[in-house]
């Protein structure tokens, strides 16, 4: 039962990683780039979900002769770290990041299929779990992956990643919840081959292979589906809109504009009017929306509707821990804050707070 469970798995997680990796090769929007990036990594990890497939059914030991390839086709495990870590320097736009040596961080996978190589000539019988090179690489490729994980992590040290609120920061801020679910999948995917290996090695029993793998398809098909349904969720969350990439906009410009509607922000409070666009805000800012929907979305890292929206849930906070307004209701709040349902300002109310609007005026107020 365990087996076709294994199979069915690994099935149905080789067929999603596939279409995912389809998605970005041929998505034309946003950075093409960082789209590249992420369709060879998945199609990578979809090789390490068949490799992990073919060494732990016990079927495969009647097709010896291809073992030397399936050993070679693991050593793109070298190629993980390295892309994790490319896709996250260059999502965030680290301008310190230099791409100089960048064939230097592939030296270890090109290193490992030379002298795999070199010793195929030399052997010729080779059997993945009878060979001491299975152990060796195991803990290279481990070691290496581990190394440009805490690397990614710390291209992300102005980001926390935190479980609590993280369906609020899904929904409310876009892009570095994107980076934490491909972060903690790959370090969860991580720890779990970590512990196969482990069990298989210390209790060095075949039979239990096919068990410890059938874990490793099953976080690779959960870990696999969440990136599936944050997409749906959050359908502009990988990229930022390809429209501005032809929109020079020149530094001097950009600050003055953006101090321009800061302030008016500010003083005007226009995100109380209900019926505000972005024509609308960037009219009364002589601003072309499409640079004002680029101002607000790379400096704040939200669309329109979310930098607007935010607004008003800070302008109803203040408004239920002023003391001068407790005679007014929640519905009249949010009615004075632009909203036009209850239903949606108490959604939103929760999503950004973790409290309900009764709640945080009771927390405010005593």
């Amino acid at each position: 039962m365990t087996l076709n469970l294994f199979t069915v798995l690994t099935i149905l997680s080789v067929f999603v990683t596939m279409i995912l990796s389809l998605f970005f090769f041929i998505n034309k929007k946003g950075f093409i780039e960082e789209n590249r990036l992420l369709a060879v990594l998945l199609l990578i990890f979809n090789l390490q979900i068949f490799y992990s497939f073919a060494t732990s059914t016990f079927a495969w030991q009647y097709f010896i002769d291809w073992h030397k390839p399936l050993f070679l086709l693991r050593q793109t495990s070298f190629l993980t770290g390295p892309l994790i870590y490319f896709y996250v320097i260059s999502f965030l736009k680290k301008k310190d990041v230099s791409y100089n040596h960048i064939s230097a961080h592939f030296l270890p996978f090109s290193g490992a299929v030379l002298f795999l190589l070199l010793f195929y000539r030399q052997v010729y019988s080779f059997v993945i779990w009878e060979s001491v090179l299975d152990l060796d690489f195991t803990i290279l490729i481990l070691a290496h992956n581990l190394i440009y994980l805490v690397l990614s992590l710390q291209s992300m040290k102005s980001t926390t990643i935190s479980f609590r609120g993280f369906y609020r920061n899904i929904l409310i801020s876009a892009q570095n919840p994107w980076l934490q679910i491909l972060l903690v999948g790959f370090i969860i995917i991580w720890i779990v081959n970590l512990n196969s290996f482990a069990i298989f090695m210390i209790v060095k029993r075949p039979g239990w292979c096919a068990y410890t793998a059938s874990i490793y398809a099953l976080a690779a098909f959960l870990f696999i589906n969440t990136i599936m349904f944050f997409l749906l969720m959050k359908p502009d969350v990988y990229y930022v809109i390809a429209k501005y990439k032809n929109n020079k906009l020149r530094e001097n410009d950009k600050s003055a504009y953006l101090q321009k509607l800061n302030s008016y922000m500010e003083a005007d409070k226009p995100y109380l009017n209900p019926d505000i666009t972005l024509e609308s805000l960037a009219n009364a800012l002589s601003v072309n929306p499409r640079i004002l929907s680029q101002i607000i979305n790379e400096t704040y890292k939200k669309n329109f509707k979310s930098y607007i929206l935010e607004y008003r849930i800070r302008e109803s906070m203040k408004i239920l821990a002023d003391e001068k307004h407790s005679n007014l209701t929640i519905l009249e709040v949010l009615y004075q804050v632009g909203f036009n349902s209850k239903s949606a300002f108490n959604n939103q109310f929760k999503l950004f707070t973790n409290l309900t609007p009764i709640e945080y005026r009771s927390r405010a107020i005593g």
